[in-house]
């Protein structure tokens, strides 16, 4: 597998996390699931003739066809892509609220789960998907999307935004990010809901299990489960696993399993290779 991880400069990693290119998946991994997380994804398929399945349920029967690039966000459950050998990738993860704040396309605009990004982003971006399906060079196409999306960029200062401050302090009480935003509770939710399309208490949701899969991978065979129950204040083993099953569609120590069995799992947190053993 050819993997190359590019972190953009200010002021682009203000929305933009980070944008990976992978190409070369192997036969061996039947499934790639995407986890939820906080931000909106850009996943954009180079080989112009592979079409991707998305499956939206855990028995795989309610599925979408993907081709060329498509958009994912506000999603609740791991989404399962089944994985295609002739396959090279990029996926462009935005940072909290940063997707809406650099486009201004509403987050419910991506419903139910995948939209097909021209659909969104319209005709710019079909002409810069011609240009990347023409480049090989990684650097130039890492370069070709930061330069797409600094023209979305005006006078705005996102960095200062109140979507920007509730992210960065999700950790806090709901109650002391409103006092501390210094606008009223309403206006909190309806801004982190138009920025995010989440409540301030299910992103918290998902800030400590983005936590817990960084711990997993970080000590992997050494994995003390009551120690993550009691440092993220689940209130007992069976909540945790509950809520990380609903989060993945997978318990605990299969996703440990997984991270074990294949060891590109490391590269991108938000992304499990799953292994034959770890059908859905």
């Amino acid at each position: 597998m050819l993997f190359h991880k590019h972190i953009p400069c200010l002021p682009l990693s203000d929305y933009i996390q980070h944008i990976v290119y992978v190409s070369g998946s192997t036969a061996n991994i039947p499934y790639i699931k995407e986890l939820p997380d906080k931000g909106v994804n850009l996943v954009i398929e180079l080989q112009e003739k592979t079409i991707n399945i998305a499956f939206l349920d855990t028995d795989r029967k309610e599925k979408m066809i993907m081709k060329n690039a498509w958009i994912s966000g506000t999603q609740k459950q791991a989404i399962l892509y089944q994985n295609q050998t002739a396959s090279t990738i990029i996926s462009i993860r935005f940072t909290v609220g940063g997707f809406y704040a650099l486009t201004k396309i509403p987050i419910t605009a991506i419903q139910p789960v995948c939209v097909e990004a021209e659909l969104l982003l319209g005709n710019s971006f079909k002409h810069l998907y011609q240009k990347l399906i023409n480049t090989n060079d990684v650097r130039q196409l890492f370069g070709l999307i930061e330069s797409y999306f600094l023209q979305y960029l005006g006078d705005q200062r996102f960095k200062d935004s109140l979507a920007k401050f509730i992210d960065k302090n999700i950790d806090k009480p709901i109650d002391w990010l409103v006092q501390k935003s210094g606008y009223s509770q309403k206006h909190v939710i309806h801004v982190v809901k138009q920025h995010t399309g989440f409540s301030p208490k299910y992103l918290q949701r998902l800030h400590r299990f983005q936590k817990v899969i960084r711990d997993i991978q970080a000590f992997k065979g050494k994995t003390d489960w009551m120690t993550i129950v009691n440092e993220y204040d689940y209130f007992d083993q069976a909540h945790f696993i509950k809520e990380f099953s609903q989060f993945t569609g997978i318990k605990p120590t299969q996703y440990l399993l997984s991270q074990l069995e294949v060891a590109d799992n490391q590269l991108v947190a938000d992304m499990i290779l799953q292994p034959p053993s770890d059908h859905p």
